[in-house]
């Protein structure tokens, strides 16, 4: 479980990095007139805070199928779009830049949701091949000492 928090946690700060990326080009794009103040600077972190929520609910104690991650993964996945956009529009009145500019919104997150995994899966797959090497020089190292002793 510590592990897991761990995880939810480095998955915290990649979410909020990539949000204030989302939301400089989102901001470029549909208001770059608009003008912010220091408040401003809290709203990725509040975002990367409920975007890691899920994360935390996404702990297994046993090993799931490939297919049950996927399906997890995309019910997650969904679910995220759809909060970020109520959360965000929710009591606006609807008009068509409204609509542009809710679908920016949602093809960010799912951008980021996409950029988030494999930025995690790239960090996992790097460890993954520095420990294989590790076993590798041990298990050399350990045969070469046992091939150099002799029988007592």
């Amino acid at each position: 479980m510590k592990d897991h928090l761990k995880e939810v946690l480095g998955s915290f700060f990649i979410i909020t990095t990539l949000i204030c990326l989302a939301m400089f080009v989102l901001g470029l794009l549909f208001r770059p007139e608009q003008q912010f103040g220091y408040e401003a600077f809290l709203y990725p972190v509040v975002y990367g805070a409920i975007g890691s929520i899920p994360g935390l609910f996404m702990y297994a104690k046993k090993e799931m199928s490939i297919q049950h991650v996927i399906i997890r993964k995309m019910i997650q996945l969904l679910l995220l779009v759809i909060a970020f956009v109520v959360m965000i529009f929710a009591g606006s009145p609807v008009s068509p830049e409204r609509i542009l500019t809710a679908a920016g919104v949602a093809v960010s997150v799912i951008v980021i949701f996409v950029c988030v995994h494999l930025i995690e899966w790239l960090l996992d797959r790097r460890t993954a091949l520095k420990m294989t090497d590790d076993l590798k020089n041990w298990k050399e190292n350990y045969f070469a000492e046992l091939g150099g002793k002799t029988n007592v």
